[in-house]
């Protein structure tokens, strides 16, 4: 048995960061959830270039029997990073999703949608700590 949360969670990159352009659906890093029962994505936004007026990003988690197979959405893993520019620069989220009903694979799917500026961007990553591990301290 572990005495520190680090045994209880693994921590790995979601969705490497980087700047997201356009009304299109960007995916993260596909997670091999293996002996874990549930998770928690953290989505951060950064900065933001072209001074658009509001800025919306759609978050939603997908899963997969396998890791090259076709995704589908988990219901009700989903959040939006959203508001004026001022707000959403610098604002973080939380996906936390039970993943017992879930295939092993699971991914990140980021559509950030902006309003005004001239070909606008946003800076943005996410990462996820799998916990309930079936096997303890978790790797």
């Amino acid at each position: 048995m572990s005495d520190t949360v680090g045994g209880e969670i693994k921590t790995l990159v979601a969705f490497t960061p980087r700047a997201l352009s356009g009304e299109v659906a960007h995916d993260g890093v596909v997670i091999d959830r293996l002996g874990y029962l549930s998770a928690v994505f953290t989505l951060v936004a950064g900065k933001y270039t072209s001074t658009p007026t509001s800025i919306n990003v759609a978050c939603k988690i997908q899963d997969s029997a396998m890791s090259t197979g076709s995704f589908v959405d988990i219901s009700g893993a989903t959040a939006n990073v959203s508001g004026e520019v001022t707000t959403v620069a610098d604002q973080d989220q939380e996906i936390n999703i039970d993943l017992r009903a879930s295939e092993r694979y699971v991914k990140l799917v980021v559509t950030p949608d902006f309003t005004g500026g001239s070909s606008p961007t946003l800076f943005f990553g996410a990462t996820v700590s799998l916990g309930e591990p079936s096997i303890k301290p978790a790797t």
